[in-house]
């Protein structure tokens, strides 16, 4: 019998609250005490219910590192604006008697239960607050003040829509949630991927083998060397992210999820995972120059460029920006430091 097999019995044993995920657990706590709640309230045709961003079990990462705080069976309920002002007070009324537990598994916070996460929110506030968005991006345009954003301790725009994607909805009527959801958390449009593409291949040359990697190895800067190689290791993850049009994930889960990307070169994936390890030797030169060429040809297969492979990787990156449809879009993201 599988961990993640053992069903009802794990959950009564205080010593096996790892054999489920957590999201499952919430799923449960929705299905054991949650929908009765609904019913008691008389709100089940109008309160959506799901566990949406902000935790590892969320993105379906947590493990046994992971759980020693924000874990557990917790449930989020979802309100649309004239349901939240008849219910809402209501609703967070009865919550209080809600425990967050499922057999003897109970929400783990920061200290012991506490900070509590199951709440009622209205749905485009929820949104808003996750996503950074006061609303969802509609034009080309509306996307150019967040290529750039990032909070002050430096989380970026695409690690917040990337936690902001992930979760699971347990009860949804009309599907008043989830397409809701599904707007605030949409991929850019093609321009704006063929912007971000640009900027991901200039930098990935300008960090790597074409350019600085090679100039720090021949300074003998091994300091210089280790950084460079991290930050080219760190872009050709996100040029594939980008390819896969999928928003980045922050960097204690970026590996894992780089390798679940379903169209991703093997050359690359091996590279990257090569140079993550590697010490600083001139074979860390050689399989970064590999990388390179597998780089240049998927994006010149992708986006019909020809004769690049003899062209660093920034002429790729000019190539792609020059094919960007919208003027507005094109001259914002110009490819200059």
């Amino acid at each position: 019998m599988t961990r993640c097999s053992r069903g009802i019995e794990a959950l009564n044993d205080p010593m096996d609250a790892g054999s489920l995920r957590g999201l499952e657990l919430s799923r449960r706590l929705f299905e054991q005490r949650g929908l009765a709640l609904l019913d008691r309230c008389g709100v089940s045709g109008v309160c959506s219910v799901a566990c949406v961003g902000g935790t590892s079990q969320n993105a379906a990462m947590d493990d046994d590192v992971s759980r020693d705080h924000c874990w557990g069976p917790y449930l989020t309920f979802l309100l649309a604006d004239d349901a939240w002002r008849r219910h809402g007070d209501r609703l967070k009324r009865a919550l209080q008697d809600l425990p967050d537990r499922v057999g003897r598994v109970v929400w783990r916070g920061y200290d012991g239960p506490e900070p509590r996460r199951t709440n009622v929110f209205e749905i485009v506030r929820f949104l808003s607050d996750l996503t950074g968005y006061r609303e969802p991006p509609v034009h080309d345009i509306d996307w150019l003040p967040y290529l750039t954003a990032q909070g002050f301790l430096g989380r970026r725009w695409t690690e917040r829509l990337f936690d902001a994607s992930q979760g699971a909805v347990f009860h949804d009527p009309g599907n008043q949630f989830t397409d809701s959801w599904r707007r605030y958390v949409r991929y850019p449009p093609r321009d704006i991927q063929k912007a971000l593409l640009a900027r991901v291949l200039f930098r990935t040359w300008n960090a790597g083998p074409e350019y600085n990697l090679a100039r720090a190895w021949q300074r003998g800067d091994l300091p210089g060397f280790a950084q460079c190689r991290s930050l080219f290791v760190n872009e050709v993850m996100e040029m594939a992210f980008c390819l896969n049009k999928s928003f980045v994930p922050a960097p204690k889960w970026r590996a894992v999820h780089f390798e679940r990307l379903p169209d991703c070169p093997a050359t690359i994936r091996k590279g990257v995972s090569s140079l993550a390890v590697a010490p600083p030797t001139e074979q860390a030169l050689i399989v970064a120059n590999d990388v390179v060429q597998a780089v240049k040809r998927v994006v010149s297969n992708r986006f019909s460029l020809s004769k690049t492979a003899d062209e660093p990787l920034s002429t790729c990156a000019h190539a792609i920006h020059q094919q960007i449809d919208n003027r507005t879009i094109r001259q914002a993201t110009v490819l200059d430091w």
